[in-house]
């Protein structure tokens, strides 16, 4: 049983059938991108300690399930802030590419730091005590064939949100390895997470219409702690056919981000 989304074959990551999407058979979903280009970006040494706070990933085309390259350049560089950029290259083709600010982590006055916004509640307090999605036949594709959202993810939603019209609250949880043998880190985590706040914020019926995101923005002011990131979606969509989405994201502590996506939609 495969139990990993990637192998390493020298410095090319090779997909294995769980990166497949709902949207086509022969296409990835858009959170195994997410967490190799966020695996790449996380590589970049820094003059100090950073953190990740904003990822940016644009899609230009379909990912295949094909071997795929990932380069980086350093944009912007410092002890404050660096900027990173990674490109997605399938034979010498630009897939996508995505960019990440990085602000040095610092210990400060905690007693002043309070925020404004206040702490929302959480989607629910025990992910495990909600019951398990099966969406083997959300997309009305072949259900004999393994995808990222059936096979490599646990989704569990409070009344069947995801898959219903209403504000999304779900919690998520990875079953297998990023890249064969070694340890998803919490930022990977939350960048492969992030893709799915589109499906959170279910709309439409995917049987009957294509709701894309081409682009994933996510937002975190701390790192997720623990195997379980949750999210409260909601969606605009209009008669031009376009969409944004967006998510508060958790972990069992509380809200450490957010996401936002932009839809291309048309009936299938």
């Amino acid at each position: 049983m495969t139990r990993s989304l990637f192998v390493l074959d020298g410095d090319a990551l090779i997909p294995t059938e769980l990166t497949r999407g709902g949207w086509s058979d022969e296409a990835q979903h858009g959170s195994p991108p997410a967490g190799i280009l966020a695996r790449a970006i996380e590589t970049v040494p820094t003059a100090a300690p950073m953190q990740v706070v904003r990822l940016t990933i644009d899609l230009f085309r379909e990912v295949p399930l094909a071997p795929l390259h990932i380069e980086t350049d350093v944009i912007r560089d410092g002890r404050r802030i660096q900027v990173v950029e990674a490109r997605l290259l399938s034979d010498g083709r630009e897939l996508g590419r995505a960019t990440a600010l990085k602000i040095r982590v610092s210990e400060q006055d905690a007693d002043e730091l309070r925020g404004t916004r206040g702490e929302d509640p959480l989607p629910a307090d025990h992910p495990e005590d909600l019951p398990l999605l099966d969406l083997r036949s959300f997309f009305g594709g072949d259900e004999s064939l393994l995808r990222f959202h059936t096979d490599a993810i646990e989704i569990r939603s409070a009344e069947e949100s995801f898959v219903r019209p209403v504000v999304g609250e779900s919690w998520f949880r990875l079953t297998v390895d990023l890249v064969e043998g070694e340890t998803v880190s919490p930022f990977q985590r939350a960048a492969i997470m992030s893709d799915l706040s589109n499906g959170n914020s279910q709309a439409l019926d995917p049987k009957r219409w294509l709701y894309v995101n081409p682009d994933t923005t996510l937002y975190i002011h701390r790192l997720p702690d623990g195997e379980w990131i949750g999210m409260r979606s909601w969606v605009d969509q209009v008669s031009t056919g376009i969409g944004v989405n967006e998510s508060a994201v958790y972990d069992l502590k509380g809200r450490f981000g957010h996401i936002n996506q932009a839809q291309l939609i048309e009936r299938r």
